[in-house]
């Protein structure tokens, strides 16, 4: 089995320092011994996880059997173990850790005991919990990690073999109780659903892993598909934005284009986007309508506005109310400036201006838009607000961050910064007039 575990892993030469992640099961102390004594440079990385009673025998024991093979240990107790989603969390604890032991100690590789079984395990959660293409790929056999790389150098070999192994060697390791425990998916696909297949099928193991080979080329294969599609996918500092155009055309590729769009995106927007969100925004790209918004959670939003798509931040439109008496003025909460003058006073040049009669009914209201809002255009024409917007192809965040004047009989004078009422006076007037300044400031 050793000539056969470097055969296939020739990222183990010597020169790298390597740290293995060894819970004291059959799995890691199998890989444990199989790193001994190759002349590497190698180190042992173990969590406590403080979940079981037995913990800490086996913390003590694996550091006792370090010191007498003058093997590095470096030890890690979970100290306050989380109340829920306690795998998730412990799995986090230990990669921390791993990542941290590897960047203090300049090691190259991190060894995990993942095994063939693994595997197939992994394969038939993801499959029977649905996700991505790239989600059922299953584990991947090396990846980077930390300043190194991650490798699992037992994908290859069943568990069967590992524990043939241990046995010709006579190997100590742990049990842990919980592995019999019915309350995990895992444990239940392991003891139930895999025997039967493999009594289908005695090659299971290994055309899994061929199985998960072909996904991974398959995936690899599509992502360079789009590369330029993906390519094309502006980030402003705030929102990702692309054209119709950048779209593929197919309908499938158009799937895979956003699923991995969004999957390359996680890290900063901290989205999962559910495979029923996907079909569903595939659907909505396929609709006649030209300006729409889905929401997918934590506030992130994908909308299309005309010609453009962008996943952002949802925009929250603010129901408040200021006000403008005569030499008044404020800042809005899109930090726009407003101020209300006569016209005989100078003021910097500059921004949207709406020129009103001194016979106005004053305080002015400046608000957001409301359903059923009019305003008139012309002397004869009143429309609604709503359908101007829709007239002029105004993009949907343009309309809502646009501000309403309205005057204390309840008038619409204004849409700032896009058209001024029939009620406003034209600016070449000589008379004396107020002048509302609307004024955006550019942020530095």
């Amino acid at each position: 089995m050793k000539q056969e575990f470097f055969r296939e892993n020739p990222e183990l030469a010597a020169g790298k320092k390597i740290l293995l992640a060894v819970s004291t099961g059959v799995d890691s102390m199998v890989l444990l011994h199989l790193m001994e004594r190759q002349g590497l440079t190698i180190g042992v990385a173990h969590v406590d996880h403080q979940l079981r009673t037995e913990s800490k025998v086996e913390a003590d024991f694996l550091r006792d059997y370090c010191q007498k093979q003058n093997v590095p240990f470096y030890l890690k107790v979970w100290q306050h173990p989380a109340k829920k989603n306690v795998e998730a969390e412990a799995r986090r604890v230990r990669y921390t850790f791993f990542k941290e032991i590897m960047e203090q100690e300049n090691y190259d590789l991190l060894l995990t005991a993942h095994h063939g079984d693994d595997q197939l395990e992994t394969l038939l959660m993801r499959l029977t919990r649905g996700g991505s293409f790239s989600g059922h790929s299953g584990i991947i056999r090396q990846q980077s990690f930390g300043n190194g790389t991650l490798l699992r150098p037992l994908l290859s070999f069943s568990k069967k073999s590992l524990y043939n192994y241990a046995v010709e060697k006579q190997l100590i390791y742990f049990e842990d109780a919980t592995n019999t425990s019915q309350n995990y998916f895992r444990n239940r696909i392991r003891q139930n659903v895999v025997p039967e297949l493999k009594k289908e099928n005695p090659q299971l193991l290994e055309q899994a892993q061929q199985f998960h080979q072909q996904l991974l080329w398959a995936d690899q294969l599509i992502t360079q598909r789009l590369k330029e599609n993906l390519r094309n996918i502006r980030f402003d500092g705030q929102r990702w934005v692309f054209s119709y155009e950048t779209l593929p055309i197919e309908k499938g590729a158009r799937y895979y284009f956003l699923s991995i769009f969004f999957q390359q995106e996680t890290v900063q927007t901290k989205l999962t986007v559910s495979q029923r969100q996907l079909f569903s925004l595939l659907d909505q790209i396929q609709r006649p309508v030209s300006q729409w918004a889905v929401d997918l959670g934590n506030e992130w939003q994908f909308s299309r506005r005309y010609q453009q798509f962008y996943l952002e931040k949802k925009a929250s439109i603010h129901q408040e109310n200021y006000y403008l008496g005569e030499n008044d003025h404020c800042r809005l909460s899109n930090n726009a400036m407003v101020a209300l003058r006569k016209s005989d006073t100078t003021i910097k040049e500059g921004g949207y201006q709406v020129p009103l009669p001194l016979t106005v009914k004053l305080p002015l209201t400046i608000r957001h838009r409301q359903s059923g809002d009019r305003i008139r255009l012309t002397d004869t024409l009143t429309k609604r607000i709503s359908r101007y917007f829709i007239d002029k192809k105004i993009p949907m965040d343009a309309r809502d961050n646009a501000w309403v004047v309205e005057d204390s009989a309840g008038e619409i004078l204004a849409l700032l910064p896009f058209v001024n009422s029939y009620l406003s006076i034209t600016t070449e007037t000589d008379r004396i007039h107020y002048i509302l300044d609307y004024t955006l400031q550019v942020a530095k």
